[in-house]
């Protein structure tokens, strides 16, 4: 490919795509967070949840005891209809049934006081628990509105990254040719690979598979682009260092 630095080309196509990659990566995680925060709602809807069925089952206590003291209120009135009729009897056949009515009445006031008793010991439990889970609602609320500012804040971290990222994309975008810069954006987007594999120990990066030392040797040579013999990617080995800049940077370490 005539007046391209292809070493060079090679070079900026291969950090370009690796920017690429970072960018597409931190717009991965970006979308994440949602779907954290809705993870993160749902489990607190789960506590509001227990919440609201222990507020109903202690109103279905409440009202129950209500409905039992009711039924006393109804039977007091009874007994003292009873009791006012049992001072106009003029038979003991009368008296005695009325007699039996106010029995009656006793025996079933003692039932349902029980059953008031019980309630009302139902109602103190159920009062202690559903103080204990408002309690930890409170705790959980607490922790919640922590992680979300945790996600808002991951949020703004990852697209000031994805910011920086763009920055430094547009700052190497003029300077690949735009020939190869077409063949690129067109490879990236159907396959959001790129078309560029870094050579390390003789093996491809993308596929992971060994080339062959011809297609090395050809690729070397920085004449034209080689592809991967596998996966078609365009082979980037870096230059070797000089000798005397690595002498000079053993020197200065």
């Amino acid at each position: 490919m005539p007046n391209l630095d292809l070493p060079e080309q090679l070079r900026l196509l291969y950090e370009f795509q690796q920017i690429d990659m970072e960018i597409l990566a931190l717009h991965h995680k970006l979308k994440s967070v949602p779907l954290k925060i809705k993870k993160l709602e749902k489990g607190f809807q789960i506590h509001q949840q227990k919440l609201q069925a222990k507020q109903e089952e202690l109103g279905d206590a409440e009202k129950e005891q209500r409905s039992k003291t009711a039924q006393l209120d109804m039977h007091q009135e009874q007994r003292l209809k009873f009791q006012a009729q049992l001072r106009e009897v003029k038979t003991n056949r009368e008296y005695q049934a009325l007699d039996k009515e106010i029995s009656f009445l006793d025996a079933k006031d003692a039932e349902i006081e029980d059953e008031i008793l019980a309630v009302m010991l139902q109602i103190d439990q159920l009062t202690e628990e559903l103080d204990r889970q408002q309690e930890e609602l409170e705790a959980e609320q607490t922790k919640k509105n922590q992680q979300e500012a945790l996600y808002r804040q991951e949020t703004e971290n990852l697209q000031a990254q994805i910011v920086a990222w763009q920055e430094k994309r547009r700052g190497l975008f003029h300077r690949i040719d735009q020939g190869l810069m077409v063949q690129y954006l067109e490879g990236f987007k159907r396959k959001r690979t790129g078309i560029i594999s870094l050579v390390t120990s003789n093996i491809c990066n993308n596929c992971h598979l060994t080339i062959p030392p011809q297609t090395l040797k050809e690729a070397r040579k920085y004449e034209q682009f080689i592809r991967c013999g596998s996966c078609k990617h365009i082979l980037y080995i870096p230059p070797p260092v000089p000798d005397d800049v690595s002498s000079a940077d053993a020197t200065s370490d």
